[in-house]
C-alpha cells in the first residue's frame, strides 16, 4: 500500500512539475531564449547587436519588446512566438487563430499589429526615421501557415536569419549604431519581477478599457420652434384628449399659439 502512494505521490509531482514547466508563460520565455541564441551565434558580431526583452516607457504605461537587432543595415525589430499547430491570418486581420490537435482553437493578436506598437516605441526613443526600422514575427515552434502569409512573417530561425541577411545596405553609420545602443540601454526599466508585473497590469488595464461599452452619446434636443405670435420659443406639448403632440407655447397661458408636428 506505501508503495502504491508512493509511486502515485511521484507521478503527481512528475505532473506538477511538467505542467509548471509548460506554462504558455515558461513555453514563450524559452522560445525568446532560442531566439536570441540562434541571432547571437548566426549573425556577425561586428555587424550586428542583439538586444533582447526590452521593457521601454512609452506614453501611458509600458512597452515590451522581445528582440532588437541593430546594424548599419537597420533596426530589426523581433516579436516571438512559439507555438504549434496551424496558423490562420493574414495582415489586416486583428486577431488571427491557432487549431491545434484535437481541433482546439485559440485566438491571439495579430502578432504583426503588435510588434508595430514596438515598432514606434523605438521610433519615438531613438528619433529615428521610420524607413530604418524593420518589423518582423518569428514562429520558434512547429507551427504551420495555412494561409498565405507577409513577407515579414518568418517560421523557423533559418527563415528568419534569411530575412535579416538580405538587407546589406548601409543606412546607419556604426556611430549611430552604437548611440541608438546607448540610448535603449538607458531609457529601458531594469527587467526585474516588479517591473514585469507592472507591464503586465498596464496591458490588463489596457484590455479592460477596450472592453468597457461605449457609452451612448446624448440625444440631440429637438430643433427650438419660434412662436408665430409672440417670437418666443414653442415647446412639444401633448392633447390631453385627443393625446395629439403638438407645438405650444412656453409662454402659455398669457400666450395660446400651437402648431402642428410634422
Amino acid at each position: 500500500m506505501f508503495k502504491f502512494l508512493l509511486k502515485s505521490a511521484v507521478r503527481s509531482a512528475i505532473r506538477a512539475a511538467d505542467n509548471s514547466y509548460n506554462t504558455p508563460e515558461r513555453i514563450g520565455a524559452r522560445g525568446e531564449r532560442k531566439v536570441q541564441n540562434t541571432l547571437t551565434s548566426v549573425l556577425d558580431a561586428s555587424e550586428y547587436r542583439v538586444l533582447s526583452d526590452l521593457i521601454l516607457p512609452i506614453s501611458g504605461g509600458t512597452t515590451q519588446l522581445d528582440h532588437l537587432v541593430l546594424s548599419r543595415y537597420g533596426i530589426f525589430v523581433i516579436e516571438t512566438k512559439n507555438f504549434s499547430g496551424w496558423i490562420f491570418g493574414d495582415a489586416d486581420q486583428k486577431r488571427w487563430t491557432q487549431v491545434q490537435k484535437g481541433g482546439k482553437k485559440r485566438r491571439f493578436q495579430n502578432p504583426l499589429h503588435q510588434n508595430y506598437a514596438h515598432v514606434k516605441a523605438v521610433e519615438g526613443i531613438l528619433g529615428i526615421d521610420q524607413k530604418y526600422l524593420h518589423s518582423f514575427v518569428v514562429f520558434t515552434g512547429s507551427a504551420e501557415p495555412k494561409t498565405p502569409m507577409p513577407e515579414n512573417v518568418a517560421w523557423g530561425l533559418q527563415a528568419l536569419g534569411r530575412l535579416i541577411g538580405v538587407r546589406k545596405q548601409t543606412v546607419i553609420s556604426d556611430d549611430q549604431v552604437n548611440a541608438y545602443i546607448h540610448k535603449l540601454q538607458n531609457q529601458a526599466l531594469d527587467n526585474t519581477r516588479a517591473a514585469r508585473k507592472e507591464h503586465v497590469l498596464h496591458l490588463e488595464a489596457k484590455a479592460a478599457a477596450k472592453a468597457q461599452p461605449q457609452t451612448p452619446k446624448p440625444a440631440k434636443p429637438a430643433d427650438s420652434v419660434a412662436c408665430p405670435k409672440c417670437g418666443g420659443n414653442m415647446v412639444k406639448r401633448t392633447g390631453k384628449k385627443t393625446g395629439t403632440a403638438f407645438w405650444g407655447c412656453a409662454d402659455f397661458p398669457k400666450c395660446w399659439s400651437r402648431r402642428k408636428m410634422v
